[in-house]
């Protein structure tokens, strides 16, 4: 599916699927939904489990977290995943160019905050405070996101557009089936027995922002070395995923500056806002294998005798 170049992020029918799980559809046009019409046609936030979530992991870390270097950290994530927006229009890097660090700078901007969290048990208390993230969960944990003014605004600085930041919840709404079937097993239900070195497998909210880094990390190098074989659309989807591992990333780290200042945000929001950023990171890294590493035949640039290989 590509992301860039004008095209649309996801379908009309995947809107209306997001638009009819937060009982919207049929009050909102589906192509040109922007969050403000989504949130004017939902009713109601999230429910008693969501509140009973987000008192649990603020009562865990508040007083241990410092707001000053996550709101640093937020406002560097921010600057650096803005700047993704003009990759597809850069185009891919030339094999004599070298690797050009545009989204290693994330990975960089977002380092800070993953380590201090990891620092605090804010990762331990998360993965074991979060329930099951089933169907039924996401979509209430998305739907109180979305009926919050105070959480719309989180977003702001990474250059998305109104109808962009409907496209991010719908990726995790539309993924609502699969998550907990393939992106996200508690840490505490893997069968570490039969694991090599299974002790050293990070609680599982720490393996979701982590794990946003390490491909956020490799990315330059992969498009650079394999630019041979990619096109503008690969590179366009690649960037798109990108920029929502990094919207994820920042709504969990938000999620954790609300509680170190101590800002009023309610319980129920407060998990809402942790529960659907985590979902994006874990979704999102998974899209992007698919849609910028396993190119296949009929997604591969057309060959020609007349190409650099890089060093």
């Amino acid at each position: 599916m590509v992301h860039g170049h004008g095209e649309r992020k996801i379908s009309d029918e995947q809107r209306r699927e997001f638009l009819k799980a937060l009982g919207a559809g049929g009050a909102v046009a589906a192509g040109g939904a922007t969050l403000g019409d989504v949130r004017d046609a939902v009713e109601t936030g999230g429910g008693t489990e969501l509140a009973s979530v987000g008192e649990a992991i603020r009562s865990d870390v508040a007083g241990s977290l410092d707001a000053d270097l996550l709101a640093a950290g937020r406002a560097d994530l921010a600057g650096a995943a803005a700047d993704l927006t003009a990759v597809p229009d850069r185009g891919l890097p030339g094999a004599n160019e070298g690797p050009r660090e545009e989204f290693a700078a994330v990975a960089a901007a977002a380092r800070p905050t993953y380590d201090h969290l990891g620092e605090v048990g804010f990762f331990e208390s998360t993965t074991e405070r979060l329930p099951e993230f089933s169907p039924e969960y996401i979509e209430d944990s998305v739907r109180r996101f979305v009926v919050s003014d105070g959480l719309a605004g989180t977003l702001s600085d990474h250059s998305f557009s109104e109808q962009e930041l409907v496209d991010l919840l719908a990726t995790v709404v539309g993924h609502r089936e699969r998550i907990g079937e393939r992106h996200w097993v508690a840490t505490d239900q893997l069968p570490r027995e039969q694991m090599e070195m299974g002790e050293h497998v990070p609680a599982m909210t720490k393996a979701a922002a982590g794990g946003v880094l390490l491909w956020l990390e490799d990315l330059d190098d992969h498009l650079w070395r394999n630019g041979v074989i990619l096109t503008d659309e690969i590179l366009a989807d690649a960037a798109w995923d990108a920029r929502a591992m990094a919207a994820g990333f920042d709504l969990m780290a938000d999620g954790a500056r609300r509680i170190a200042e101590e800002d009023g945000t309610g319980d129920d929001e407060l998990a809402g806002l942790l529960s659907s950023g985590f979902a994006l990171q874990a979704i999102a890294q998974n899209l992007l294998p698919r849609d910028a590493y396993w190119v296949t035949e009929e997604m591969r640039a057309e060959r020609t005798n007349d190409i650099e290989v890089p060093n």
